[in-house]
C-alpha cells in the first residue's frame, strides 16, 4: 500500500493538487443560480407539487390545497416557457401552441382558471369545461388513509385527479422534447 505523502504545510495553509490552496478549517466559495432563471424551474416546481400531492396529507383540505396548486403551477408553465430568454421564438410558440391544443392540458387550465378565480376565468377551453367534482377519501382501519380528488373532464366522466395530474406532467414533458427543449431535473 503506497503511502501518501503529507501535504506542504505554508503557515496554517496547505498546499492541495492541483494547486488550490485552502485556509484548514474554512470552506471553498461555492457559487450558484438560484431563482427563477427559465422554464426548467417551473417544470421542477411542478414535479415537486405532484410529489406532494401524491405523498401523505394531514387532511382533506390540505390535500385539496395541493392540487389546486398543481394544477396552476402546471398551466403556467406555458408562461415561463413563453417569458425564458434562452427559448427559440419558434420553441415557443410551438410549445404554446400545442399546450393549448393538448386535452389534458385544456382541462388543467380549466382547473387551474376555475380555483384561482372561483369559476372559470374565460370561456372554457374549447368546450372542456372540465371542473372540481369531490374528494374521494378510503379510509381502512389500522392502515393510512388515501385521498383522490375527482374531477369531471367536462363530458361527463369522473377522472382521478392524481392521474391527471401524472399524465398533464408527461404531456408538458412530450411537447417540450418535441422542440428539442431539455426537460431533465434541475434540483
Amino acid at each position: 500500500m503506497a503511502r501518501r505523502r503529507p501535504l506542504p504545510v505554508f503557515g496554517n495553509r496547505r498546499s492541495h493538487p492541483g494547486g488550490c490552496r485552502r485556509t484548514i478549517g474554512c470552506m471553498r466559495k461555492i457559487e450558484t443560480v438560484a431563482g427563477n432563471a427559465g422554464y426548467r424551474h417551473q417544470l421542477d416546481r411542478v414535479r415537486r407539487f405532484l410529489d406532494h400531492v401524491e405523498g401523505p396529507q394531514a387532511n382533506d383540505v390540505e390535500f385539496q390545497d395541493m392540487m389546486w396548486a398543481f394544477f396552476q403551477n402546471c398551466w403556467h408553465l406555458k408562461d415561463w416557457v413563453k417569458n425564458d430568454p434562452l427559448a427559440s421564438e419558434a420553441n415557443k410558440a410551438s410549445v404554446i401552441r400545442k399546450a393549448h391544443d393538448s386535452e389534458l392540458l385544456k382541462i388543467c387550465r380549466d382547473l387551474c382558471n376555475a380555483t384561482k378565480h372561483l369559476g372559470p376565468h374565460q370561456s372554457p377551453s374549447a368546450g372542456t369545461g372540465a371542473a372540481h367534482h369531490h374528494i374521494d377519501i378510503t379510509i381502512t382501519p389500522g392502515e393510512s388513509s388515501t385521498m383522490d380528488c375527482m374531477v369531471e373532464d367536462g363530458h361527463g366522466n369522473l377522472i382521478s385527479g392524481k392521474q391527471l395530474a401524472r399524465d398533464c406532467v408527461a404531456a408538458w414533458e412530450r411537447i417540450l422534447r418535441s422542440e428539442q427543449l431539455n426537460t431533465s431535473r434541475r434540483s
